[in-house]
């Protein structure tokens, strides 16, 4: 296998990891606790999380058996610039609005009431939607940009579910967390990668970069030649994790240690700071 084969065989291993869902109980026990893709939240015992993202948005649906309540989540995969604003915001919330309509069976005009409502610590503006006839079903949507991303929720059940319900619609709006998404740094400077892990060499990007040791066992060895740390940057610079993708067995340990302690300035992308991702490289002549 190549060294090119090696390096996107790891990344994609990589990537794997990342995206895995994590579900696991709260410090209160009542709680339980789910992440996913920098998406986190609370939320009641009993009921279960279904996942159905698509390439272009995160789409979370909480639900409880035997209840009417569907709360679902859905956050933007990319990042959303402020000067693609209120288009883009119109894009993303005017077909989950339609679609919670359709739901509650409101298919001409139907009226809608203007909401604010608290997203984490956030202010999220929404609507408030009533089903038509007798099916006394509500919902709500709520939206806003957090973190360059486009986030939304939405808030279906009975109005014999109201009081029961609304436990969950509290608790996760309360907890909600969203991180910005990871762009990928190339050697030609910042480009979208919709959360994608890519190449681009960081060394000449850093501010500073410590040397790795090199360590006895590897010495005794006479290890030697490149190895490749794949590392992701949050917006202040700071090295916020790391995974070798190539080199000597005996020298990744070694490198890894050294590019959690590099530091690099901070990237923005139109005036924003931004999350970024790339590749340090580290040369070991054999002693």
């Amino acid at each position: 296998m190549t060294s090119i084969n090696k390096l996107a065989t790891a990344i994609a291993m990589m990537i794997s990891l990342l995206s895995l869902s994590v579900y696991a109980q709260s410090p209160d026990p009542d709680l339980n606790h789910f992440s996913t893709h920098g998406i986190s939240f609370e939320y009641p015992a009993g009921y279960s999380v279904t996942d159905e993202s698509t390439a272009e948005a995160h789409r979370l649906i909480l639900t409880r058996k035997g209840s009417s309540v569907q709360l679902t989540i859905v956050a933007m995969r990319r990042m959303v610039l402020p000067n693609e604003m209120p288009a883009a915001l119109e894009n993303f919330k005017e077909p989950i609005v339609k679609n919670v309509e359709i739901t509650l069976g409101l298919i001409n005009s139907p009226e809608r009431t203007s909401i604010q409502s608290q997203l984490g610590s956030m202010e999220a503006q929404g609507v408030r939607l009533r089903s038509a006839g007798n099916a006394n079903r509500n919902g709500e949507v709520i939206w806003l940009r957090w973190n360059s991303r486009l986030v939304a929720l939405t808030f279906v059940r009975s109005e014999a579910d109201e009081a029961v319900e609304s436990r969950l619609w509290e608790t996760v709006r309360s907890s909600l967390r969203v991180e910005a998404p990871v762009m990928g740094v190339t050697t030609e400077g910042v480009g979208s990668t919709e959360g994608a892990i890519v190449g681009g060499v960081l060394n000449g990007k850093a501010l500073e970069l410590p040397k790795p040791a090199y360590p006895p066992i590897a010495r005794a060895a006479h290890a030697s030649g490149t190895v490749e740390v794949q590392v992701v940057i949050d917006e202040e610079g700071y090295v916020i994790a790391a995974h070798a993708v190539s080199g000597h067995p005996l020298l990744q340990a070694a490198s890894v240690a050294a590019a959690r302690e590099a530091k690099f300035s901070p990237t923005r992308l139109a005036g924003e700071p931004v999350k970024v991702t790339g590749v340090i490289q580290y040369n070991f002549v054999s002693q």
